[in-house]
């Protein structure tokens, strides 16, 4: 059985690590045969789930940059502007096709394509992505989108579990300062500014001083706290959308 192909693009190669150890998470957790394949390979592969899926971007590279997929598109002749059955479109609409119109020109498309994308406290880029994906006919299985309310940060703070007092100490005195628990009501932080005492990266860093590294929270957090807490914040119906629709497709190799 031959690992699947998944696209995934993003704004920045620590996106792309977030969204994809989350995905795998959700691969292991659902997947016995791949959960097995993990156990076997992780002493000897730097990456257990080689064997059973593998991620790209476009041009042999290993995930797509948003930043540059309008630039992209236009250098290859692509068609992204034009309006989404009849209708205006929403912010980053274009760049959303502009993304999926560059993984569908590979010689090879993949197998489904993850995008990642901050919402920043707008709503509207949602229905972007949206427009894109419905524009469409695209030689993928499924589009689904990463789409952090208000940045990706906030996904990881709300798996974020203290281990000891220092730890105790820092997640209370951020509860007091902010007047609310931020890592079960991560939506209500803000991304504009790390000035911003409610700025996700400032919290987040934080919580993180001891130099505990946030993104191994991923390989052993319940993924039933991370829907819990995941709700308003994109992330409860990221991991949905991973287990409904990208399991099958890996499950079927």
């Amino acid at each position: 059985m031959s690992a699947v192909a998944l696209g995934v693009a993003a704004e920045s190669a620590g996106d792309v690590r977030i969204v994809q150890t989350l995905v795998d998470r959700v691969l292991i957790d659902e997947i016995s045969w791949v959960a097995e394949t993990f156990e076997g390979c992780r002493a000897s592969m730097e990456d257990g789930l080689s064997p059973c899926r593998s991620w790209r971007g476009v041009e042999g590279s290993g995930w797509l940059d948003l930043h540059r997929v309008s630039d992209l598109a236009r250098e290859r002749g692509l068609r992204i502007y034009g309006s989404f059955a009849g209708e205006p479109g929403e912010a980053d609409a274009r760049m959303h096709r502009a993304a999926l119109l560059l993984f569908a020109e590979e010689a090879e498309p993949p197998a489904a394509v993850v995008v990642a994308r901050d919402l920043d406290g707008r709503a509207e880029r949602t229905e972007g992505f949206a427009q894109a994906v419905a524009a469409g006919s695209w030689p993928f299985d499924v589009v689904i989108g990463a789409l952090p309310e208000p940045e990706i940060e906030a996904w990881l703070i709300s798996a974020w579990i203290p281990e000891d007092d220092p730890e105790r100490k820092r997640h209370a005195a951020l509860r007091d300062e902010l007047h609310v628990d931020p890592c079960t009501k991560p939506e209500q932080l803000t991304s504009k500014n790390e000035a911003d005492r409610k700025d996700a990266k400032r919290v987040l860093g934080v919580l993180t001083t001891t130099g505990r590294d946030a993104l191994a929270r991923w390989a052993d957090v319940p993924l039933e706290r991370l829907e819990a807490h995941g709700g308003a914040c994109g992330l409860a119906r990221f991991v949905r959308e991973v287990r409904e629709r990208l399991v099958p497709i890996v499950e079927r190799g």
